[in-house]
C-alpha cells in the first residue's frame, strides 16, 4: 500500500535521502515477508493467527496477480556505459524498487506453500478465501507457464532464483510452487469446495505438459495428481447447485488503512518528520543498528545473557560502555575495581573512532555540495 499510494509522490525526494534511509525504506516490505516466511513454517503460528492470516492470504493472491500482469524480463541485455551515464537517481530507485518487489512476489510463493502444507487444520474460511475467493490455481498455474523464477543473463548463460540470488543452475521447475498446487488439487475439502466448470477444468489440465519424467522424479508426490488430472479430463463437469447458506469472512485490514486517505498530507508528514534531507540522527540511527547485529547480541540471544560478576542472568547493561551485563546494582559496584580500566579503554576509543567517522562524513557532504 506504502508502495502504491505513497512511493510515487517521495520518489524524487529520495534521491536527495541518505542511502541508508532510502534503502532501509525500501526494504522494510521485504523484511517483513521474510519474518513471515520463517514464522509461518511452523504448525503453531498457522493454528494462533487467528483473523490475520486471512489478510495474509489476501495479500499473497494480490502480489501474485501483480506478478503476472508484470513479470520480469526473461534475457538481461548488458547495459552500456551510456546507459549508467545517463541514468538518473531516480531510475537507480526504480530499478531498486522493481527488484525488491519480485523478492517479495517470490516471497508470496514459499508463504502460500508454508499455509497450505497444514492445510487440513486450516479454519474453514482461510480454506475458503484460498479456494473460492482468490482461487489460487488462476494464479499458480499461470505462473508455471511463464516462469519468473528462470532467467537468461548477459552471458548467455541461465540462472535460476535460488533462496533470493539468481545462480547459474541447470533447472527449470520450482518446487514450492507444484508442491503449492499438490496441496490444493489433492486435499479432498479443497476439491469438495471447488465448483468445477468447463473453464476451471481446461486452466487445471494446463499442468499435465509440464509433468514429465523428471518433475515426476524430482517430485514423486506429483505421480497422484498427474492420474487425478488424467481423471479429470475424462469426466464431464456439472454446474453444482448451492443449497447451503455460507457466512463468508472477508479480509478488512487493507481496506481499513486505505479508506478515505488523503495521501498527499500523509506525504507531506512524512517529508516533514521521517524523511528529513538534513536529518542529524541519521548518525545516531547507524550506531544503534551497529549495536542491535553486533556478535554480543546474537550469543546473548541464544545462550542466554549472564552477569559479568556473579553469572547470572543479567538483565541490565553498563551504560557508560554498553559492553557488559549485570544482574544487580551490587554486582555492578562489586565488579567495577576489575572492569574500569577496560571500560574506560573503550569508551575513550568509541569517542575516538566517533569524532572520526564524523569527520569523514562532514568531507563527504562538502564534496557532495
Amino acid at each position: 500500500m506504502w508502495k502504491q499510494y505513497v512511493y510515487p509522490y517521495l520518489k524524487s525526494h529520495f534521491t536527495e535521502l541518505p542511502s541508508v534511509r532510502s534503502y532501509t525504506v525500501l526494504q522494510h516490505e521485504a523484511i517483513a515477508c521474510n519474518l513471515l516466511q520463517i514464522c509461518l513454517f511452523h504448525r503453531t503460528s498457522i493454528e494462533s493467527s487467528e483473523g490475520y492470516l486471512l489478510e495474509i492470504v489476501d495479500y499473497c493472491s494480490r502480489k501474485l496477480a501483480d506478478l503476472l500482469q508484470k513479470p520480469p524480463a526473461k534475457k538481461i541485455e548488458k547495459k552500456s556505459i551510456e546507459y549508467y551515464k545517463n541514468r538518473t537517481k531516480e531510475d537507480e530507485i526504480d530499478e531498486q524498487f522493481q527488484n525488491v518487489e519480485f523478492q517479495i512476489q517470490m516471497m508470496c510463493l514459499s508463504i502460500i506453500r508454508f499455509i497450505t502444507d497444514h492445510i487440513k487444520r486450516l479454519p474453514i474460511n482461510i480454506l475458503h478465501q484460498i479456494i473460492v475467493e482468490n482461487d489460487f490455481f488462476f494464479l499458480l498455474v499461470p505462473l508455471i507457464e511463464q516462469k519468473p523464477w528462470l532467467r537468461i543473463n548477459p552471458n548467455n548463460e541461465r540462472e535460476v532464483l535460488e533462496q533470493s540470488k539468481w545462480v547459474t543452475l541447470n533447472k527449470e521447475d520450482y518446487t514450492q510452487l507444484w508442491i503449492t498446487i499438490y496441496n490444493l488439487f489433492m486435499d479432498p475439502e479443497s476439491r469438495r469446495k471447488y465448483e468445477l466448470n468447463d473453464f476451471k477444468k481446461s486452466n487445471l489440465l494446463r499442468l499435465r505438459k509440464f509433468m514429465n519424467e523428471l518433475l515426476l522424479d524430482q517430485i514423486p508426490q506429483l505421480v497422484d495428481m498427474l492420474r487425478s488430472l488424467e481423471e479429470l479430463s475424462l469426466m464431464q463437469v456439472q454446474a453444482q447447485s448451492k443449497s447451503t447458506i455460507e457466512v463468508q469472512q472477508l479480509p478488512e485490514l487493507r481496506l481499513a488503512i486505505c479508506k478515505d486517505k488523503n495521501w498527499s498530507s500523509i506525504v507531506q508528514k512524512q517529508k516533514e518528520e521521517y524523511f528529513q534531507i538534513n536529518d542529524p540522527s541519521i548518525r545516531e540511527d547507524i550506531k544503534r543498528m551497529a549495536e542491535l547485529y553486533s556478535n554480543t547480541v546474537f550469543e546473548g540471544i541464544i545462550d542466554g545473557f549472564k552477569c559479568e560478576k556473579c553469572m547470572k542472568e543479567a538483565t541490565k547493561r553498563f551504560s557508560r560502555c554498553k559492553q557488559v551485563l549485570y544482574c544487580s546494582k551490587d554486582c555492578q559496584v562489586g565488579d567495577w575495581p576489575k572492569h574500569k580500566v577496560y571500560c574506560r579503554t573503550t569508551t575513550t576509543q568509541k569517542q575516538e573512532d566517533s569524532k572520526q567517522v564524523d569527520k569523514q562524513s562532514d568531507k563527504q557532504l562538502d564534496q557532495i555540495d
